[in-house]
Formats: C-alpha cells, sequence, structure tokens
C-alpha cells in the first residue's frame, strides 16, 4: 500500500515538474525591450527611424551582440532586409543592461518606387521585426526576436520664393532697396524656424549676408514673408552697381541654412534659390 501511494504521488508530481523544467528553459538570460523610438536627421531626402532598444542581462556571464538582423515591413511591403555583423561587439555586463540603437534609414525615393502610393500620405506606419544575436564568454550563442512599430512623417521640405526687389531710391552713389523672400509649409504639421543664416549675390556677387532671428512659426499650410532692408554704397562697392539695379530685373541668388522643429522631431532647413527678380520702383 505504501509504495502505491508513492507510485501516485511520483505520477502526480511528473507533470508539475515537466512544467517547471520547460519554464525554466524558456527564461533566457538575455531579453530585450523597447526605450524609446527617435526621428532624425529629418529633411527632404528621407530619415533614420531609431529604435533605442534596452538589453538586460540576468546571468553571471557577460554577453556580447556580436550581428543582429531584421526587415521592415511597410504598410504590407518589404522595404528591406538587412544582415549586420559588428566589427565592435557591444557588451551587456553580468547581471547588467545597456542601450542599443537600431536604426532604420528612410530614404523617400526608394519608398516611392517600392510603394507609389504613398506620396499622398502625410504619415506611414512600419513594422521592424528580426534577431539579435549573442553569445557569452563560453562563446555559446543566442538568438533574441525583436519585434517593434513605429510611425514616421512623409515631410516636405520649406518652399522659398524670392519676391519682386522694391527700389526705394537710386542714385550715383548708392541705392536703398528692399529685397523679400517668402518661406513656406506644405506639410499637414506645424514647422518652427530657428535664426536664418542667409547669403545674398546679386550679378554673381556677395552684397549682403547675416541672421535673421526667430524663431518663426509656420502653420501647416502656411507662408511668412521675410524682408530685408539694404543701403548700399557704390563708391565702396563700385559703380557698376548703379548700372545692375537700373534696369527692369536683376539676377540673384539666395542661400541659407536653418534648424527647425516640429513634433517629429528637429529638422535641417537648406535654402537654395537662383532666379531673376523684377525691380519695382517706388
Amino acid at each position: 500500500m505504501k509504495m502505491d501511494r508513492l507510485k501516485k504521488f511520483a505520477a502526480a508530481g511528473l507533470p508539475i515538474c515537466l512544467a517547471a523544467g520547460l519554464l525554466a528553459a524558456a527564461r533566457k538570460p538575455v531579453s530585450v525591450s523597447l526605450s524609446k523610438k527617435e526621428i532624425r536627421e529629418l529633411d527632404g531626402s528621407g530619415l533614420i527611424l531609431a529604435f533605442l532598444v534596452r538589453v538586460e542581462n540576468s546571468s553571471s556571464s557577460r554577453y556580447d551582440l556580436t550581428r543582429y538582423d531584421y526587415r521592415v515591413v511597410i504598410q504590407g511591403t518589404d522595404y528591406f532586409s538587412l544582415r549586420t555583423s559588428l566589427d565592435e561587439p557591444i557588451a551587456v555586463p553580468e547581471k547588467g543592461e545597456t542601450l542599443i540603437s537600431l536604426p532604420v534609414k528612410i530614404s523617400y525615393s526608394l519608398l516611392f518606387d517600392a510603394l507609389p502610393s504613398a506620396r499622398d500620405e502625410t504619415s506611414i506606419p512600419c513594422y521592424v521585426s528580426g534577431l539579435f544575436i549573442f553569445i557569452d564568454t563560453k562563446r555559446k550563442e543566442q538568438k533574441v526576436p525583436f519585434a517593434f512599430s513605429a510611425e514616421f512623417p512623409l515631410y516636405k521640405e520649406i518652399g522659398v520664393e524670392v519676391l519682386p526687389l522694391e527700389m526705394k531710391a537710386l542714385t550715383i552713389g548708392g541705392a536703398e532697396f528692399v529685397f523679400s523672400f517668402s518661406c513656406q509649409n506644405s506639410n499637414a504639421f506645424e514647422v518652427v524656424l530657428s535664426d536664418i543664416d542667409y547669403r545674398l549675390l546679386m550679378g554673381g556677387r556677395e552684397i549682403s549676408a547675416g541672421l535673421i532671428p526667430g524663431p518663426t512659426r509656420l502653420a501647416a499650410g502656411a507662408e511668412h514673408v521675410f524682408p530685408v532692408p539694404l543701403i548700399l554704397d557704390f563708391f565702396e562697392l563700385g559703380k557698376e552697381w548703379h548700372e545692375i539695379l537700373d534696369q527692369p530685373s536683376v539676377g540673384c541668388e539666395l542661400q541659407g541654412k536653418a534648424r527647425g522643429s516640429s513634433v517629429w522631431g528637429d529638422l535641417k532647413i537648406t535654402i537654395s534659390k537662383q532666379q531673376d527678380i523684377a525691380v519695382i520702383r517706388k
């Protein structure tokens, strides 16, 4: 009778032992979780979508990230796949954690080739999945799967238009006029411009350079005009400027750069415009 009770007890405990064994085997010493997402280097050509991943090591052995494989899916379409081996492994200390940046480069031109319908969108969701491959000090390999979702904008460059030159006075000795240009925001979100560092050329020569103070808020679909008042001394610059400005139009080139900000993050703003502009006399 005693032996029968022991057999029954052992039989009843067997599933519990098996379950405990499977649970212990399922616990991997290295785990990953998403800390945050960032959009970097956003401009008219594309952006970098960075996933900051927290790696936790619960074991008493150091693990090194040696490579990772992942694929990016956008609107149900494979955008690209990448397999990367690290020249210098990233160490995860024993009983410790570290942050790893997983960057995904989004090129608008490549995206539009793969998904022509994306041109009409203002933002697009995407899905990134793959494997992190770690090795411990005994060179034993561990593969940790991951899957993250995100959304990124389809940013349109700030449009620039050079306006007619408003001539207030023109004499043999100099000129007083207002040069103006406008910036248009064609995006579905507000863009805030910082100080604009500009350079203005006329007739192939620099005529003005400086800083237009910000911030300037451009609401979605809005436009802002920047007037630049100028006074020129022809005795200093050259008498040929009287003839250049005493024409119905003048060729000019505007160059500039500024930092911008938006709900999606920081922007790189580049201004480049070359055209003939009308001279309006007042």
